[in-house]
Parts: structure tokens; C-alpha cells; sequence
């Protein structure tokens, strides 16, 4: 059994190793609010905590926060210096790592400049709403990614979700995380969670039954 699962970790990590850089961008701007009118969302302090933790958990080279607001980027940067050079820093270490994933960026055009500077990446939308067009499933998106070794950037809505313009960006849509019931509005960070679990966990997409 030991031998077995050692196998199989050596193997998924052998799969992380042959992707290109993978990042992360948490759209602050533009987003939709419930009337559909396009608007810039406020950045929640828990919700980065957690988005950062995710991150160094699934080996997210780096997570883009985009927002042209500077009293919101004020905000976060005082936020970040808290836990990297300030007493967060020696209070918990670990939480100050994950937030060294933590970006900044005024808007999409600029993150995507920096990124492309290691490659034209592959950008890949979620939301909770299908779309037909450029939908792409979970394991057909790690083989693409796997096949295609190129950066890759993964877009997360706020507020009501990307905007159309936002979408066009993107070369994929990747399905929606839909449960057992009706309702489908998942918290951010409950999302994000899930999403990189499905692409990147180690044993995401496995028959656990076999392990």
C-alpha cells in the first residue's frame, strides 16, 4: 500500500512539474453587480487570507488581486506588509508565506502583459453560468494544459461574475461547480477551492475507491 501511493504522488508530481506557470486572478474590475451594470467589487481581508492559502496549497506560481481602486489597493498592501514585514510575520510564519502569492494589479491588460512576458498564456474563465461556445471539462482542461505547456491563467469573478468583455478574453470556459440541489452561488474562496482541487489535487479527478 505504501509503495503504491508513493507511486502515484511521484507520478502527479512529475505531471506539475511539465506544466508551465500557472496563475491565478481574482477580477475585481470589471465585474457585474445583481442589475448587471458593470462595476469595481470591494476586496473582502478574509477572503485573501483564504484565496492565499489555496493558493500555496495547490502550487500557484501567483495570484493576481485586479482592481483600479487605490484606496482598495492601499488597503491590501498595508494588509500584505502586515503579515510579510510586519508582527504578522513573526506571529505566523506560515500565513506570511502564503500571502508572498499575493499580487496587485490596476486592471486585466497589465496583468496579462506581465504574464505574457513567459509566453502568450492560456486564459481560462470560470463562473457558475455555462457557456456552450468555449466550455471545456475539468480533465479535458488538465490535458490541454499538460499537452499544451504553456503559462496558464485561471479568471475568477466577483460580485455577479465576469463581464462579457472579460469572457471574450478568455480561450475557455471551464464548466460550472454544480451540487446535488438547485441553488448555485458558491462563496469565492468555497469555489476557488474547489476548482483547484479538481485540476491540480493530487488526487483530483482519481477514483478514490482504487487508492
Amino acid at each position: 500500500m505504501y509503495l503504491r501511493k508513493k507511486i502515484v504522488n511521484l507520478s502527479e508530481r512529475s505531471w506539475r512539474i511539465s506544466l508551465g506557470n500557472i496563475y491565478v486572478a481574482i477580477i475585481h474590475y470589471p465585474a457585474y453587480d445583481k442589475n448587471h451594470e458593470i462595476v469595481a467589487t470591494s476586496l473582502n481581508n478574509m477572503e485573501i487570507h483564504d484565496i492565499a492559502r489555496s493558493c500555496m496549497t495547490f502550487d500557484i506560481d501567483l495570484c493576481y488581486i485586479v482592481t483600479p481602486l487605490p484606496k482598495q489597493r492601499q488597503i491590501m498592501e498595508r494588509l500584505i506588509h502586515h503579515w510579510e514585514h510586519g508582527y504578522g510575520a513573526t506571529y505566523n510564519p506560515i500565513r506570511s508565506k502564503a500571502l508572498e502569492k499575493i499580487k496587485m494589479c490596476d486592471n486585466i491588460k497589465e496583468m496579462l502583459n506581465e504574464i505574457s512576458a513567459a509566453g502568450a498564456p492560456l486564459v481560462v474563465g470560470t463562473s457558475s453560468r455555462p457557456d456552450n461556445d468555449k466550455a471545456i471539462g475539468y480533465q479535458e482542461f488538465k490535458d490541454l494544459i499538460h499537452r499544451e505547456k504553456r503559462p496558464v491563467l485561471l479568471l475568477f469573478g466577483t460580485g455577479w461574475g465576469l463581464t462579457e468583455s472579460t469572457v471574450e478574453l478568455c480561450d475557455k470556459m471551464l464548466l460550472p461547480v454544480k451540487g446535488r440541489g438547485d441553488y448555485n452561488h458558491l462563496s469565492l474562496r468555497v469555489a476557488l477551492g474547489i476548482i483547484l482541487d479538481r485540476i491540480f489535487g493530487e488526487r483530483g479527478g482519481k477514483d478514490e475507491r482504487n487508492n
